[in-house]
């Protein structure tokens, strides 16, 4: 996993948005996710199914767990595989119940994959 907040790669704007050139497009495999690690509350995972990336947040909110680049992939959903929920990698909300995961919005180029570069996101214990 690669602090991207620490370390610094490949920037590109387009219309406004930041995007980074996170890995090789030969580094992202059919149907297995990547995680790209930015700090403790921002985690990306990518997935390559059918020939197109999708990127959501590697959290899963059920538990605040990062494992959702761990999942098992089926048509566009990704399962987490701790707690079973089911996400749509498209708009990364849970089939079947409230949760959601963050999308990211995601292309290849030359042969990098590029994600839109997230904010930093203030932890919610901090907010206490």
């Amino acid at each position: 996993m690669d602090n991207f907040f620490e370390t610094k790669y490949p920037e590109r704007e387009i219309d406004g948005t930041l995007f980074l050139q996170v890995c090789r497009s030969a580094d992202v495999f059919p149907k297995r996710g990547k995680n790209f690690f930015f700090d403790e509350e921002t985690q990306i995972a990518v997935f390559r199914v059918d020939g197109s990336l999708y990127a959501v947040s590697n959290i899963c909110p059920h538990q605040h767990s990062p494992v959702i680049c761990d999942g098992y992939i089926e048509d566009l959903t990704v399962t987490c595989p701790l707690h079973g929920w089911i996400y749509s990698l498209q708009s990364g909300k849970a089939l079947g119940g409230g949760g959601r995961l963050k999308t990211y919005r995601v292309f290849e180029e030359n042969g990098y994959v590029y994600i839109e570069k997230p904010r930093p996101v203030e932890p919610n214990w901090k907010l206490w």
